[in-house]
């Protein structure tokens, strides 16, 4: 509305405003202390609770930027700004007319800095009492709606209307127990720094409130409440204000009344909305009661006191810019538990009496099945807590996140892939496996007990299906067997190191990568992504990969004799072309003549003792078979030895690998006077997008918990010499 299409900002310039308050440009206080936060106000029975800290600082260094300034000063943006000035002065825009008014009113003069004051220090939400259990329920009921006409036909039910069976359900499943539908916590919360100007200007919300209700069923709701000493502005609601009447329960009864008890609970509930402060911050209370607020900054416990939170407590004098915190029964609601996996256990009980099955088959599936889920059962671990704290540093910032689900079995080792990746790529991932022989063995174990009961059900069902069955048997499996025995054998022996990645970088260049595209004026570079593995048996795995080619020609032989002729193209595996240089083994199969492309393409798998890896080019198998030290330059790289995972993000390297092609394209696209001014304006735009540089993480356990430290570095653009 404000600009036309030639005056649009550009990404990069926008993409910058959500960067720019990172790009840290001014002297970080390491030593500034902790300030108090309203971690040591909330009760420990707190569910969830998140933070953002420090905005007012980060607006500081953002305004001293000269990546903002640039921004600011942009043609394109001061164009949007004199637009915009032009539109709020009219006299016929009528709702900024309203807005000039309001703000022309002395008592409205300080609005403006008390708005930005409570969003400057502190800004925390908060549930409590009630979230894990309306989580829960919710997931209870979304599966019952997605799943239940389903699972009635299953047992024999009629299920005309599949919609209305799921709204049944719904109902059904609330008014079995409708005291767990309940209105959870809700607080939100701003430090302020002048308690006394925001209390005078939430007294001036009495008689507005009071007005707008005076008209509508809400009207005498809104009261003044005293939590303590403190006041508060309170409006309660209850369900008896919904028109029950024209919702119409009873078309989803079976029986009359059937749902009766939930349609008195609902009108049984209670809602309040409370606005005033306390403690120093302006609070809004959303819940059943104002049982909340008393309960901030009141006696008992405190969550800053929950153990979870000791980490926060030894990186005391850090400047935090963000805290946040998830409780364990919130976890375990959101999540699979143990005895959700058992659960399944009745139903496939009951789908199997609905499946005309012998007895003696029936019992020995139930029994099989309930083995299996207790196998997996077993594995998963009860959630823990979840704790996540980030400050700010010289260069950007920190966050450490602590998960405190019991870790994996075994210890951390260091993550000697990251060796392997080419030195500093654009981005990468490494973590170690943790499927062993004995996990493969019991999948295997499954895999055929489950194949003999479906082979058991089709006879049962097809009897004609037998000799199909038959030759499957006898001609299919023995080869499955073998290929089975290669991976037992020798492919996961000879990856026990565990250690797998993916890798993309870009530093292998062309002027034309394919003959389709005209040639450039200089090199263009192009993504080329590649998979790294730790090898702890060379000759093993050669072994493996050999057993795999000769198996599946066999598999594909073994089908086409059994398929009817002509289903199964002739076709086989042939062997690679291979090559043995300085104690490595490359392999490739050459790409089809008339492509078009660079002869750099060549997709390659290379071998070397400890590290085997597939590739786009031979160029990069080469380099991650190299040991090359990890250069990302990350606190958490060089801070943690042995770790479970790691992963890294080169946002400035990958944006000067984008530029040629920029380049390359506003050139083409450009008129013949229009390139360099194209090329201008790229070149700015993407030196924007080069204020966030680089992000880096590593996973590793400590102290019976799983932490993941991660830093963000950001940099300010360029000074312009004069």
């Amino acid at each position: 509305m404000f600009a036309s299409a030639r005056h649009r900002i550009p990404l990069g310039l926008v993409l910058a405003v959500v960067l720019l308050p990172f790009a840290v440009t001014g002297q970080v206080r390491a030593a500034d202390p902790a300030p108090a936060t309203a971690l040591d106000k909330l009760p420990v029975t707190v569910e969830t609770y998140q933070s953002v800290l420090r905005l007012g600082e980060t607006i500081e260094l953002l305004g001293r930027s000269r990546a903002w300034q640039q921004l600011w000063n942009d043609p394109a943006v001061k164009e949007v700004r004199k637009k915009a000035a032009e539109e709020f002065a009219k006299d016929g825009n009528e709702g900024a007319a309203a807005l000039r008014a309001f703000l022309a009113e002395p008592a409205n003069a300080e609005l403006p800095a008390l708005a930005l004051d409570a969003v400057s220090n502190e800004v925390f939400v908060s549930t409590g009492a009630g979230t894990g259990d309306l989580l829960s329920l919710s997931q209870e009921l979304l599966g019952g709606a997605r799943y239940g006409p389903a699972f009635q036909k299953l047992l024999g039910g009629d299920v005309d209307d599949p919609n209305l069976a799921r709204i049944r359900i719904v109902l059904k499943s609330l008014s079995e127990k409708p005291e767990r539908l309940r209105i959870p916590d809700l607080l939100i919360g701003f430090k302020v720094s002048d308690a006394a100007k925001v209390k005078a200007q939430l007294k001036r919300l009495d008689p507005i409130v009071t007005a707008a209700l005076a008209d509508t069923p809400l009207k005498g709701r809104s009261k003044r409440a005293k939590v303590d000493e403190d006041e508060f502005l309170v409006l309660e609601l209850d369900g008896s204000l919904v028109p029950w009447e024209m919702v119409p329960i009873a078309m989803f009864e079976e029986k009359e009344g059937e749902f009766a008890p939930l349609l008195k609970h609902l009108k049984s509930l209670k809602l309040t909305v409370a606005i005033g402060v306390r403690q120093g911050y302006l609070l809004v209370a959303i819940g059943p009661s104002t049982e909340q607020l008393a309960k901030f900054g009141g006696p008992g416990p405190k969550l800053a006191g929950r153990p979870e939170f000791k980490p926060l407590t030894e990186s005391a004098g850090k400047p935090l810019t963000a805290v946040g915190y998830t409780s364990a029964a919130l976890r375990q609601a959101a999540g699979a538990t143990a005895e959700d996996v058992l659960g399944f256990g009745e139903v496939i009980k009951a789908g199997l009496e609905q499946a005309d099955l012998p007895d003696d088959l029936r019992k020995a599936i139930e029994k099989d099945a309930e083995a299996l889920l207790k196998a997996v059962a077993k594995d998963i671990a009860k959630a823990g807590a979840a704790t996540s704290f980030s400050f700010r540093t010289a260069r950007g910032w920190e966050t450490y996140a602590h998960d405190y689900t019991p870790p994996a079995a075994g210890e951390p080792r260091p993550l000697t892939l990251l060796n392997h990746l080419g030195g500093d790529p654009l981005m990468a991932a490494v973590w170690r496996s943790g499927t062993t022989v004995d996990d493969y063995r019991a999948a295997v174990k499954w895999t055929k007990i489950i194949a003999g009961h479906v082979e058991q059900v089709a006879l049962v069902k097809a009897p004609d299906a037998e000799p199909i069955i038959k030759t499957v048997r006898q001609e299919i499996y023995p080869v499955l067997k073998e290929l089975s025995d290669v991976t037992e054998r020798l492919w996961l022996p000879a990856l026990a190191d565990g250690q797998e990645g993916v890798v993309l970088d870009a530093k292998w260049t062309s002027k034309q990568w394919h003959a389709a595209m005209p040639p450039a004026d200089r090199p263009l570079p192009l993504l080329e992504l590649g998979v790294v593995v730790g090898v702890s048996d060379r000759a093993k795995l050669e072994k493996a990969l050999e057993g795999y080619r000769v198996g599946v020609n066999k598999l594909l032989n073994k089908a086409r004799e059994v398929a009817p002729p002509g289903t199964i193209p002739e076709f086989e595996i042939p062997r690679p072309k291979v090559e043995t240089k300085g104690g490595r083994t490359f392999a490739h199969y050459p790409l089809p003549a008339g492509l078009g492309v660079d002869e750099q393409f060549q997709p390659t798998g290379g071998l070397s003792d400890k590290v085997a890896v597939l590739t786009l080019s031979r160029g990069h198998a080469d380099r991650l078979l190299t040991e090359t030290p990890f250069t990302a330059g990350l606190t958490p790289f060089t801070a943690r030895k042995a770790a479970d995972s790691a992963f890294y993000l080169n946002w400035a390297g990958l944006i000067d690998a984008t530029g040629p092609w920029v380049d390359f394209g506003a050139r083409m696209a450009a008129a013949e006077g229009d390139a360099k001014k194209n090329e201008v304006t790229a070149m700015k735009v993407l030196g924007v997008l080069k204020i966030f540089r680089k992000y880096g993480s590593v996973t590793y356990r400590q102290n019976g918990a799983t932490v993941t430290h991660s830093e963000a570095v950001f940099q300010d653009v360029t000074a312009v010499e004069k």
